[in-house]
């Protein structure tokens, strides 16, 4: 009865300690636009018609409390710092946008983004935006990670965002050099059957195919961010529907239908192409459209279920999530109603170094005959503790269904071991294990 006792009395404290590391969830939510390299912002007109309007999304967005990132190729870029005079003006829209709030990029974050051919490289889209007067973020503006059009050992022959894994020098400036810490928006080529429509942040861990690239490899140099369900708002999209699916998928988050041991970032993507006047539904205006959005979504802002955040604001709210509840990484798939089965599995104690939750405990410790191992993580069919000799050696494995297990140790040498719990949502941090006999 004594034993029973103790037993429970240490899964309430381990268990209060667990919730208490891991909030409820909110969904971190922003704007997110794309202009195209075929648009064309050569004349003024061209220019001023799209700078208008998007000075006007800009102004709203501010007075709605909403966040903004404003993703750029180098045309728009260029149409700017001609036809505004953008290098010396302070009135362009880049600079306008960038310092509106009076805080620097607190609204309005501009990230570069390119898709062109040489003699241009992201560096240089970098470089154009910082002459602007704005600040160019270290963030991709969208990429492609994947080429449905191939198999999927070819699919990153199309793939652009490899480079970004390194420092990259711009081609008009030697002496300028720009660096990635998120890639943002993994797409595929049109029709985009197979873009990465994902809650979460992760270092991809593969460059060979699609599989790889959710991987999360802790030894990377650059953050995936995802973009939740990639919600989009054109000419032609149903606004009351899109807006009942962003409420149902932020319910789901607060009430406890997804796991609350994940982070949930999401977006909502306008494109420069239907700033204008639309010619498919001649009624419809962008800021017009997009104010009564806004308004939909800080309902749900005034009910705890979003937060609005740019990218990187985004990327410090999971460094600070990360850093409370020890989980190094997040994956969540739109749509997913149950934890997937693992892709990335471990091969041994080393695959498992890296990661730093807290969720494994165990007592005593030394130990002699048996041993209590406490695990406050997720459990389910999964859910395996391994136990490593001091030459990383498997000496023990056994699939655990409770949140304590008890661990008969008398066959064991005395010496010093490891201890990890291995499931579907990743791995636990090893724990050292010492036997006394």
């Amino acid at each position: 009865m004594k034993k029973t006792i103790t037993l429970i009395l240490i899964f309430i404290t381990l268990s209060n300690s667990y919730f208490s590391q891991v909030p409820t969830p909110t969904l971190n939510f922003g704007i997110t636009s794309h202009n195209e390299p075929a648009e064309n912002y050569t004349t003024a007109a061209n220019f001023n018609q799209t700078r208008d309007t998007l000075r006007k999304i800009v102004d709203l967005v501010f007075a709605k409390g909403a966040k903004y990132n404003m993703q750029l190729n180098p045309n728009f870029v260029q149409g700017s710092l001609i036809h505004e005079s953008a290098a010396t003006a302070t009135t362009d829209i880049l600079q306008y946008a960038y310092n509106i709030g009076g805080i620097p990029a607190n609204v309005v974050q501009i990230d570069p983004r390119y898709k062109s051919p040489s003699p241009y490289n992201i560096a240089d889209v970098s470089y154009s935006i910082n002459l602007t007067g704005a600040q160019a973020s270290n963030v991709v503006g969208g990429f492609i990670y994947y080429n449905g059009t191939v198999t999927p050992s070819q699919s990153y022959a199309s793939g652009d965002w490899i480079p970004y894994t390194t420092t990259i020098t711009a081609q008009s400036v030697p002496t300028f050099t720009w660096k990635a810490n998120v890639i943002w928006g993994a797409g595929s080529l049109p029709p985009h059957d197979n873009d990465a429509s994902n809650y979460g942040v992760w270092k991809p861990r593969g460059k060979n195919d699609s599989i790889d690239f959710y991987c999360h490899d802790p030894a990377q140099n650059v953050w995936l961010q995802g973009n939740g369900c990639s919600w989009v708002l054109t000419p032609t999209t149903n606004v009351n529907a899109m807006i009942a699916d962003i409420r149902n998928e932020a319910t789901k988050i607060k009430n406890g239908t997804y796991p609350a041991n994940k982070f949930y970032n999401g977006t909502l993507m306008i494109n420069f192409k239907d700033f204008g006047t639309s010619t498919v539904t001649p009624t419809f205006q962008m800021p017009a459209t997009l104010s009564r959005v806004l308004d939909s979504i800080n309902v749900m802002k005034t009910q705890g279920k979003i937060n609005w955040k740019t990218i990187d604001q985004k990327q410090t709210a999971f460094a600070a999530w990360s850093g409370s509840t020890g989980i190094t990484y997040s994956q969540w798939r739109c749509g997913q109603t149950t934890t997937l089965a693992p892709t990335c599995a471990p091969t041994g104690i080393t695959d498992n170094k890296f990661i730093m939750d807290h969720y494994l405990s165990m007592m005593p410790n030394p130990a002699t005959n048996e041993l209590i191992v406490s695990w406050a993580g997720q459990i389910n069919d999964k859910t395996v503790l391994y136990i490593f000799d001091n030459l990383g050696k498997k000496v023990f494995e056994e699939k655990i269904s409770l949140s304590l297990v008890q661990v008969n140790t008398q066959k064991f040498n005395s010496g010093i071991y490891t201890l990890v719990v291995v499931n579907d949502s990743g791995q636990s941090k090893p724990q050292k294990l010492i036997i006394c006999k």
